[in-house]
């Protein structure tokens, strides 16, 4: 029985997993975590054979295990410092290395630190990066390839002469076209050449029924068109060329053609005299079968069409307002009727048929009164500012809810104590600084002048903090007597 159970104790023993410590975040500054990247750097300094060791510039990210043997992850930036790897320095007694080629690396290391023993295992890996500045950057030819080549050559003027008489030649222009500016010329080399051209034409004030040809009288005008052409040519190994193609772009002339609605109304003029004589018969025909006691006359009119019918048909809307002369007194409206300062005023639609040849005119009029709205507030019933004013006065602020629920309620975030002290802030922890700071500040070295100074004449006067005035200059008289002593 003894022998099973510690059977069974050994199992368990070995068949449990042992969990790894958790890591938690640093102060890049630590002193801890200086002695574990101080460790990780000496054995990266100790394993290189030749050029120069590397001195800490900064430490990026520090993470550690709780316990007494600590376990340490860092991140660091080293620099090349100027002691050499035979000389077996501290790499904190080696200065940076101040010059172009000085080279840089960033190292990851997993730091071990065994305090009962004093040993410190580390695993890293480290990256070391040259000055990028230094790598010169070079195009390689491409053989096959299209070059720029100059715009001023025979072989450019050969084709663009070839290309422009084929345009003018086969073109739907009316006129001839004339070469302006060669923008881009460019040659492959195949079995033979290949050209690509970009260049522009302009028309000219030849046109093809006078001139086959440009001729020296084709001038540009300062109307013509631009052409935005390129052309394609291929020269044999005879320096011949036997094909030229040219894509040319011409803006077209843009016409606007105005829409023409037969028998669609259109907009004329307020003060338009045809309107005269149609809104006269209609402004009649209102006030005849009226049973107002007054006559109307015409006011403003604000739009007016006409539509070309069997005659004329308009549609117009105006305005009448009311005169002071009665239907007993006058048998029609004429000129002496006014508007009075209080009349009312009609908004009317007529819509009139016109006639011309038979001289007739048949109005249809519709007027309907310019309604003015109008707010009036209605007081509450026993309504005085007196009482109001009393009942504010008498009557104690209200409180918001917000108000009542002040005293009733805490906040989440504050904590009540019996004893009536208010409660202390507990202190937040502090989160770890990362990265942290430079192990030494990178010094720039003046730059030695590029000649020495010259010897000029001003050097021989006296400074201005010197005294040159003889009026204030405390220097005594050399007198004879003082050398017979």
């Amino acid at each position: 029985m003894k022998a099973f159970i510690v059977l069974a104790l050994c199992c368990s023993f070995f068949s449990s997993k042992a969990i790894p410590l958790a890591f938690e975040f640093s102060d890049c500054d630590d002193p801890d975590v200086f002695k574990a990247v101080d460790a990780a750097l000496k054995k990266y300094n100790g394993d290189t054979a030749t050029g120069n060791q590397f001195a800490l510039y900064v430490v990026m990210e520090a993470k550690r295990t709780a316990g007494p043997d600590p376990q340490f992850y860092v991140k660091y930036r080293i620099l090349e410092s100027t002691c050499t790897t035979e000389e077996n320095k501290h790499w904190q007694q080696c200065h940076y290395k101040v010059s172009a080629d000085a080279k840089t690396g960033e190292c990851t290391a997993r730091v071990h630190m065994n305090d009962a023993d004093k040993t410190t295992n580390v695993s890293q890996v480290c990256k070391i990066f040259s000055d990028v500045s230094k790598i010169r950057l070079s195009e390689a030819p491409c053989l096959g390839c299209f070059h720029h080549i100059s715009s001023d050559g025979s072989e450019v003027s050969e084709i663009l002469k070839k290309t422009i008489q084929k345009f003018n030649k086969h073109s739907d222009e009316p006129a001839l076209f004339k070469l302006v500016e060669i923008k881009e010329a460019k040659r492959q080399v195949v079995a033979g050449w290949n050209y690509i051209i970009r260049y522009e034409m302009e028309e000219t004030n030849c046109s093809k029924d006078q001139f086959q040809d440009l001729t020296p009288e084709c001038k540009i005008t300062s109307r013509g068109r631009v052409a935005k052409c390129e052309a394609k040519a291929f020269q044999n190994l005879q320096a011949e060329i036997v094909d030229t193609a040219s894509d040319c772009k011409i803006p077209v002339e843009e016409t606007v053609v105005a829409a023409i609605c037969p028998g669609c109304p259109r907009t004329i003029p307020n003060d338009s005299p045809e309107l005269k004589e149609p809104l006269k018969v209609s402004i009649e025909k209102y006030n005849l079968e009226s049973n107002d006691d007054f006559y109307y006359k015409g006011g403003e009119i604000q739009w007016a069409t006409v539509q070309v019918v069997a005659g004329k048909k308009y549609q117009v809307k105006f305005t009448v307002w009311k005169t002071n002369c009665s239907k007993s007194e006058f048998e029609k409206l004429n000129e002496d009727c006014t508007a009075t300062s209080n009349s009312a005023s009609l908004s009317c639609t007529a819509q009139i048929h016109v006639i011309p040849w038979e001289d007739k005119i048949y109005p249809q009029v519709n007027c309907t009164e310019e309604q003015q709205g109008s707010f009036f507030a209605r007081r509450p019933p026993g309504f005085t500012p007196f009482r109001s004013a009393t009942q504010m006065l008498s009557q104690p602020p209200a409180l918001s809810s917000a108000d009542k629920n002040e005293g009733e309620s805490q906040s989440p975030n504050t904590e009540t104590r019996k004893d009536g002290q208010e409660p202390q802030d507990r202190p937040e922890s502090p989160r770890p600084r990362c990265p942290g700071k430079p192990w030494k500040q990178l010094v720039d070295f003046p730059a030695p002048p590029s000649s020495p100074k010259e010897f000029t004449n001003e050097d021989l006067l006296p400074s201005a903090a010197e005294n040159i005035d003889p009026a204030t200059e405390n220097v005594e008289d050399f007198d004879l007597t003082d050398a017979l002593a």
